[in-house]
């Protein structure tokens, strides 16, 4: 018979996964969002108090390099406008050209 996810050794794996393995993700991911957060506070701050924008660039770049900042910003974009790779919309749009090219001779 397979235990229940409520047994005594299932919620134990669970909590020292949570407390060892997972935490270090999420950590890093708090310290990613925190430090994106301050540089966007510090140059809404900077905008307020009329900083010219080369100092701020300057700013950001400093503490872009002493944090992790610079290999995200190495990640390729993704469209996410037009068709999609799914059969199903291969199909809708199949049949939308289909009907575009339909036309009545007399």
């Amino acid at each position: 018979m397979a235990k229940s996810i409520r047994s005594k050794s299932k919620l134990r794996a669970k909590s020292i996964k949570r407390g060892a393995e997972f935490s270090v993700h999420a950590d890093a991911r708090r310290q990613r969002i925190a430090t994106k957060l301050a540089v966007e506070h510090k140059s809404k701050k900077l905008k307020q108090d009329g900083v010219d924008k080369e100092d701020e660039e300057e700013m950001e770049v400093d503490e872009a390099t002493n944090t992790d900042a610079t290999a995200e910003g190495d990640k390729k974009v993704v469209s996410t406008s037009g068709w999609r790779d799914s059969r199903s919309q291969i199909y809708k749009q199949r049949t939308i050209k289909k009907k575009k090219n339909k036309t009545v001779k007399f």
